[in-house]
């Protein structure tokens, strides 16, 4: 999607009035791949590269797209010296150019696609894997009050939020699947009421970070889908990784350790030690459940609008794919002890 000079310069006049100057005559560049919220390169006067993101065109999924909740998320997590991009400028009134958007710094370095880190040596494989841990580890370590940020705190997320994924996709009941159904029902259960809450990512995993010179994380970038709720929530997204087969999706499972690659319970020791926090086993076990059924259901959605006509591109296709796999590795997980769980 490129961006209409019209609104462009727009955004341009509306940067100088909050007194920060863009360069005209770079022509904003898309950058990023299947983002929902478009994003490009821009450029200020003094030639540094910026980034600048907007909610997309059109008609918008109510409480989705919510740029002006990234950029607090950005502004209250810079402000604590956290490892993310620094906020410059927002426009929250969507007349402007039709939707909000807003302008961050560009974080330098390396974004990685492939999680077992092909040109990177055994130590610094260990290295960027520690990191994520405990980046994430210290975002889940803040006291959310101290945070100020426009959130509700209401107890329960995991439950909304599975129900939420497995309604929308399983609505139908023609469209159900019996054997998903059974372990939602299971898990649904089990999950806590009530429980600390954290500022969650809500997407973290490798290709949202920036990784520097050093081998660590230097950046967490799209931060769309943060909120308050169970640290469970982003822990469990990074182990499903040891579970889900190497070659279907981010899954390292089977090859992770002759890629020198870390077991999932270093991973989770390296998080525990930097949140200060031990994880509950049977907790986690059931996060694992709850997040793949959650992965599931995004894959399902995606084959609904592939099938309409309105995802067709490769990266969705391979996601179609990978629905079976993903069925698979959820059953056995449900049929897994939780001290089996964590890969070691």
């Amino acid at each position: 999607m490129d961006l209409d000079k019209k609104e462009f310069k727009k955004i341009i006049e509306f940067l100088s009035l909050q007194n920060f100057h863009i360069d005209k005559n770079f022509i904003p560049k898309p950058i990023g791949d299947g983002q929902s919220n478009p994003t490009f390169l821009i450029r200020d006067e003094r030639k540094n590269f910026k980034v600048l993101r907007t909610q997309p065109t059109g008609d918008l999924v109510r409480g989705a797209h919510r740029v002006d909740r990234e950029f607090s998320v950005l502004m209250a997590l810079s402000k604590k010296g956290f490892e993310c991009p620094e906020p410059q400028a927002l426009c929250n009134d969507p007349e402007l150019i039709g939707r909000m958007f807003y302008v961050m710094d560009f974080e330098e370095g390396d974004i990685n696609f492939d999680p077992f880190l092909p040109n990177e040596s055994y130590e610094d494989k260990q290295k960027i894997y520690k990191s994520l841990a405990e980046v994430l580890g210290r975002l889940h370590a803040y006291n959310i009050d101290e945070l100020n940020l426009p959130f509700k705190k209401n107890q329960g997320f995991m439950r909304r939020n599975l129900s939420l994924w497995y309604d929308q996709i399983f609505h139908d009941e023609s469209k159900k699947d019996r054997e998903i159904e059974k372990v939602y029902k299971d898990v649904l259960n089990k999950l806590p009421r009530e429980s600390n809450l954290s500022l969650l990512h809500g997407d973290f995993k490798l290709d949202n970070t920036v990784i520097n010179e050093n081998k660590t994380c230097k950046s967490v970038l799209d931060w769309e889908l943060s909120s308050f709720g169970e640290p469970l929530v982003d822990i469990s997204f990074q182990i499903i990784n040891w579970l889900i087969p190497s070659g279907v999706l981010y899954g390292i499972g089977g090859d992770w350790e002759k890629n020198g690659l870390p077991s999932a319970s270093d991973f989770l020791s390296w998080y525990e030690h930097s949140h200060n926090e031990e994880v509950d086993i049977n907790s986690l076990r059931n996060a694992c459940i709850f997040s793949l059924i959650k992965l599931f259901c995004i894959i399902k959605g995606i084959e609904n609008r592939y099938q309409q006509g309105n995802a067709i591109s490769k990266d969705a296709e391979e996601k179609i794919q990978s629905a079976p796999a993903i069925k698979e590795v959820l059953m056995n997980a449900f049929e897994t002890n939780s001290n089996d769980i964590i890969v070691s």
